[in-house]
Order: structure tokens, then sequence, then C-alpha cells
């Protein structure tokens, strides 16, 4: 996928009508009527592309079914008296009232091709549009609200996609405009859209849940949108990141923090939010959808909640499906989805395997400068799921920051876990937006998940927690508890001098067994730093066994130069509980490589009150300069001694004071 600056979608129709059949009544039947029209174009040869244009403007109120069409037609309301489309949204000025006895548009078998454009479209007993055949376009639409914008309910969903209809475009901005609706799809009875075993459509440009300024909620009371019984192939957003209007081009980290800040609200994604379940949900089988661009439970800039009640997107016993930022060419964060606001986890990942997750934002603002918390994680991956990846090299990396819960949490039996360039607790290349517990957590017991390349600061918990029964957790090279490269303190954190983190670097709780902190991944952070938090460095609690510890740095910079304020506020490490190993280590048998420097802590480099734990070659108060060649005076001094409660345990072949 490329990134691009310019339009998406647009008519299904590659010319105009070659017959019109006008609307001149805003009755429900007789000469000049809608249902007129409808019949007249049902009745003309299959060949024919038909118009339906309107010389009045107004409700045109039913009292039974119109035909469902079963010829190409275009419906368009832009031809109604006065209608003019700006730089805004632009409200409809014709309303098709189904007045609850009659069950919406239906295009069926022979209609592919077809339009509907700005109208109207309320009161229907079932679907406010059911699409059984494809290639159809929606523009302009209000789906669920009257010509004031005001909720006037159809009884399920507003659009409804069979199995039958592909290839489908549900909204469009050809003029990349900023905030700019093509349809309002909001107050429906059941969701806004659904998919159902439907492929190929683009979903772009809409606000579906809210009204039309994006501003506050008018909720579907379903889902926003539903993609369900293996639908295929569709696309939710788009990759514009340019609005025209303003001649801005989207740059939310300004270079990484070197220029300022410019946030626009992608302009071909989707305003998904105030919806009283889900943003998003896919499930039943659903592969290769992928969105990009929206703001899923934020107002229309991104700065605020209109939260979705549930989960922003979940994405439920459903493989291979995509939440894709920018791609690998371009500058971070250049398009994004937005996951924020929502009354759960930005992201659900339950029983899904393969699931891609790049370049997005779960509980910061558009603007990578306001906390708009959702109210659990801000991811959560869970169930049987495997092989889900949050984040790949710069700049695919994501930002889980300023949630209530957890940035991350991964449960159940979920394997084959990597979280790659994360932002967990702060914002993107700035200070801190503390998430209320922990920037990780993993319970999961599945095994094989890595946790690499991340910055883990800021927040009011833990930088990352490995609790539970969780074995096979690696966690190498990783930032936890500095600022974004390592050299210096966190700004507004709760840690250690108002840095790092609110509780340790890395809390190895219940009984967590087996797993590995530090490692030799190849990365732009040297090795595990884990600094400037306010309790240790490294936390292991009675339970938890069996534990290894090297190739990291506590109580200095990624640099493994001292600095000011970079020890953490109790200790390097505390380590009551028993058979971990602290040392030089490559391999479960290899007791060689590189060991740990623990220095210019508050407190003792290690408290032992465990038994049969191994402490062997590493070095305490000791920096950088000092242990390349002949070892030198101090220069990086622990408060307190180096190792404390050495009895019941292998301590040995270590470099500091004693």
């Amino acid at each position: 996928m490329a990134c691009g600056g310019g339009s998406g979608g647009g008519s299904s129709a590659s010319s105009s009508p070659s017959a019109n059949y006008v609307v001149s009544t805003l009755s429900d039947s007789g000469a000049g009527s809608l249902r007129a029209a409808i019949t007249s174009v049902n009745s003309a040869p299959s060949t024919q592309y038909s118009g339906i244009t309107f010389s009045v403007a107004g409700v045109i109120t039913l009292a039974s079914d119109l035909p469902a069409i079963t010829n190409k037609v275009l419906i368009d309301g832009t031809t109604a008296p006065g209608y003019s489309a700006g730089n805004t949204t632009t409200a409809p000025l014709v309303s098709v009232n189904f007045n609850n006895v009659s069950s919406g548009f239906n295009f069926n078998s022979g209609s592919a091709g077809s339009s509907i454009y700005a109208l109207s479209i309320i009161g229907s007993n079932s679907n406010g549009v059911t699409l059984n055949a494809g290639s159809i376009t929606l523009l302009s639409n209000y789906i669920g609200l009257n010509l004031s914008g005001v909720a006037a309910p159809n009884a399920l969903s507003g659009i409804y996609i069979a199995t039958s209809s592909t290839n489908n475009v549900i909204g469009s901005n050809p003029k990349s405009i900023s905030g700019l609706y093509s349809n309002v799809i909001s107050g429906n009875l059941l969701h806004g859209i659904q998919l159902y075993g439907s492929a190929g459509n683009k979903i772009q440009g809409n606000a579906i849940g809210t009204n039309p300024a994006g501003t506050a909620a008018i909720g579907n009371r379903g889902n926003g949108i539903y993609v369900t019984y293996f639908s295929t192939e569709n696309t939710i957003g788009g990759t514009a990141y340019f609005n025209s209007a303003t001649g801005q081009t989207n740059n939310p980290t300004g270079n990484k923090g070197t220029v300022p800040i410019v946030s626009i609200a992608p302009p071909l994604g989707n305003l998904i939010s105030g919806n009283s379940l889900n943003g998003v949900l896919i499930d039943g089988g659903s592969e290769l959808t992928v969105l990009s661009g929206n703001f899923i439970g934020t107002n229309n800039v991104g700065t605020s909640a209109i939260g979705n009640t549930l989960d922003g997107v979940i994405i439920r016993n459903a493989n291979n499906n995509q939440l894709i930022g920018c791609t690998f060419e371009d500058n971070p964060f250049i398009y994004y989805n937005v996951l924020s606001g929502n009354g759960g986890n930005g992201l659900h990942v339950a029983d899904s395997n393969a699931i891609l997750i790049q370049a997005n934002f779960f509980g910061a603002g558009a603007n990578n400068a306001s906390m708009v918390p959702n109210g659990g994680h801000g991811i959560l991956v869970d169930g049987t799921s495997a092989g889900v990846q949050v984040g790949g090299v710069i700049p695919l990396g994501n930002v889980s920051a300023g949630n209530t819960l957890d940035g991350i949490k991964v449960s159940g039996t979920a394997s084959g876990f990597t979280t790659f360039n994360t932002f967990g607790g702060l914002y993107a290349f700035q200070g801190a937006a503390p998430n209320g517990g922990n920037g990780i957590t993993i319970d999961s017991t599945g095994g094989n998940n890595l946790i690499r390349t991340n910055v883990f600061s800021g927040n009011m918990h833990h930088g990352i927690e490995i609790s539970g029964n969780a074995s096979g957790v690696t966690v190498d090279p990783n930032v936890v508890g500095l600022n974004t490269e390592g050299t210096g303190l966190l700004a507004n954190g709760p840690g250690a001098n108002g840095a790092g983190n609110g509780g340790s670097g890395v809390l190895i709780a219940g009984t967590a067994h087996g797993n590995f902190i530090g490692g030799y991944n190849n990365s732009v952070i040297p090795q595990n730093t884990f600094s400037g938090n306010a309790r240790y460095g490294i936390e292991i609690l009675s339970g938890a066994n069996s534990n290894f510890i090297f190739n990291s740095v506590i109580g200095l910079a990624t640099t493994q130069v001292a600095g000011t304020g970079f020890g953490n506020g109790m200790g390097g490490m505390l380590i009551a509980s028993n058979t971990n190993y602290v040392g030089p280590f490559t391999a479960p048998t290899t007791y060689t490589g590189t060991a740990t420097i623990i220095s210019g802590n508050q407190g003792n480099g290690i408290t032992l009150t465990g038994i049969n734990n191994t402490i062997t070659g590493n070095y305490f108060g000791y920096a950088k300069e000092t242990i390349v060649g002949p070892l030198l005076p101090t220069k990086a001094p622990n408060t307190g001694a180096s190792i404390v409660g050495a009895g019941s345990n292998n301590v040995s072949g270590n470099f500091g004071p004693p």
C-alpha cells in the first residue's frame, strides 16, 4: 500500500445517464413521483442507464414499499433546487421518509453500477439501503438523519451490503478536504453499515455515529461498521494526508520533534464515534480488511472523546486484518488511525491470527499532544490469538498512551505476539502521556512473545509487567523510564525525579518463569535500559522464578554514561524470588555474553530476599568510560551497597564496590 495525498473513490458511473426521469412532486405516488420514476427505470431496457432528478425539494413520505431497483440508475439529489455542494458537509434537500411501513431502498439483481447522491433516507422498517447488487455508489447522503441533521432512525442498519454485492463505494472525498463528510450514517437502530459476506468495498470519508459536523454523538445502536460472515478485502478509510483546503500536510510528530506539529484529519478516513456498541467489529472469519486514516471514538479533529460505548475496533475470530498507518518510505504517522476516547479498549484482538497494527494512536489525540483515554487498554490481545504484530521498523511504530488501564495487554494463550517501536505512556518523540496502569502487561501463557525496540515510560504503574504464569517472553532491547532516545529524563513522568514510570521498569510477578530480560536484537536502541523509575529498574516478586537478566543497563542512559536523575528511586533490582539468573548469557545452556550494568541508583544495586539466585559477572557503580579497558575509580555509584542478601545465593565474579 502506498501513501498518497490525492482523492479516492467516486461515482461508479463512467458516463452520464442516457435517459432522465424527473421527480416533480413530493407525493407518494402518481405522475412525477419517486415511485413512478423507479417504476419507469425498472421498465426500461436493461442496457439503458437511467437518471432520476428532482425539480422539488422537501420530504417524500411513503405509504408502502418502493419497488426494488432492478436496472442501473443514478438517483441524484444534487439536482434539487437550491442544492450547492461546498467545502463543508452539505445537507441534502430531499428526504425519503419510509414512514416505518416500507423497507428502504433495495438494489437487486440488474441494478449493478447504480448510485444515490444527496438524499436523507429515514424511517425504513428495515435497512435504510440494502445492496444485493454490486458496484453501487452512495455519496453525500444522510442515512438515519432528517434534513435538519436530527435522528430519524431506520429500524435496522443504515446500509446493509449482502454477499451478492461487491465492489461498492460508500463515500468519497475527491477534493481531499479534511472534515468534509460524504455520507452521514447515524441514529439507526442497528448498525451504521453491515457487510455480510461482501468483498472489495471502499468505505471512505463518512461520519458514522455523529452529527454532520462530527462534534457530537448521534449513535447507531449497534456497531458503527460491522464486517462479518467471511467478508474479504474491504477498505475502511484511505491513505490521503494532504488537506487541499488549507494546503497542510499531516505531520503530527513534527518530524520526530524537530519542527512544529501539524495535525489534519486524513481526508479519506471515516469518523466512527458515538455508537452504542463498537466503532468497528470484524468477526465471522472475515479477512483482509484494511483500516487507514480513521478517527474512532473522537471528535472531528481527533482531540476529544465522542466514545463508542465498547471498543474502538474489535477483531474476533477473524484472521489477516490490518490497521495501517504509513508505509516504511514515509515520515512517521503521516496518516494513521486514531482509536481513542472509547468506553472499552482502543483495539481488542480476540482469537484472531496474523493481525498487523502499524502507525496508529491509541489513547492519544490526533495532534500527538492531548490525552483522549480509552476506558480500558489501548490494545488488548487475548484468547488464542497468534502472530499479532504491533508496529515495525521506524516509522511503523504505534503510540499507546493516556489510556485508563494498560497501554498494551497480552493475555489468554496469545502467542507469537510482537510489539516493535511502541511509545507506551508518552507521545511520539514528546513527553509523558501516562497510561493509568502499565505500559505493557503480558500474562499470556502462549509463549514466544517479544517486546522489542519500544519506549515504555511515563506510566502510572510499571513500564513492563510479566505476570500470571507467563513464560517465553523476551524483552530486548527497550528504553523503560527515560525519553525516546534514552539519553535524558522524560518530561512530566510520574517516576523518580518527575520522570520514568510510577512503579518499576520491569515487574515480574505471579508464577512467571523462563522469561528473558535481555538479548541481542539489532536495533537503534543498543540494549535494554531501565532507568528513572520510581521503584526499581527490575523487580521480581516471590513466586516468579527461573528468569534471566542480561545485556541490560539499570540506572544509566542507553549510552551507559552516568547522568543526573537517571537512577531508579528504590534501587537497581529487587529479587524476592528463587532461581533467577543475572549475568552474561547467550542461550539457555551458554552462560557467556554481555553482563548487566547496575549503577547510579538510589538504594542498593541488587537487594536479594530469595534463594538460589545466580548473580555473576555484572558491573556495579561503573559508567561506560570506566568499564572499557582498565577499571578506574567508580563514577556512577549506587547510594547503597552493590548487593545485599547474598547469603543463600550464588554471588561471584561481579565488579564493583562490595
